[in-house]
């Protein structure tokens, strides 16, 4: 079974693509990867397994951390 070709607007689209290479992969590959994870019986959530999966989704630092932010806000 192939997956169809869906129309999005060309806003979604670019994000899209752009998810996909800071992920490493095609358009395509992330497209087949959501779509089994998402046809695929979730596993429970444990401490055991947190940080392979935070490891799985490859995500970048944020600009600042929440204590910088607050120190710029004038928070304790």
């Amino acid at each position: 079974m192939t997956l169809l070709q869906t129309r999005v607007d060309d806003q979604t689209a670019a994000r899209f693509k752009k998810a996909a290479s800071e992920r490493g992969v095609k358009p395509y590959e992330l497209l087949q990867q959501l779509v089994a994870d998402a046809a695929a019986v979730p596993e429970p959530n444990t401490w055991d397994n947190h940080w392979d999966r935070l490891a799985a989704m490859k995500l970048k630092r944020a600009g600042k951390a929440l204590a910088d932010l607050r120190a710029e806000a004038g928070e304790r």
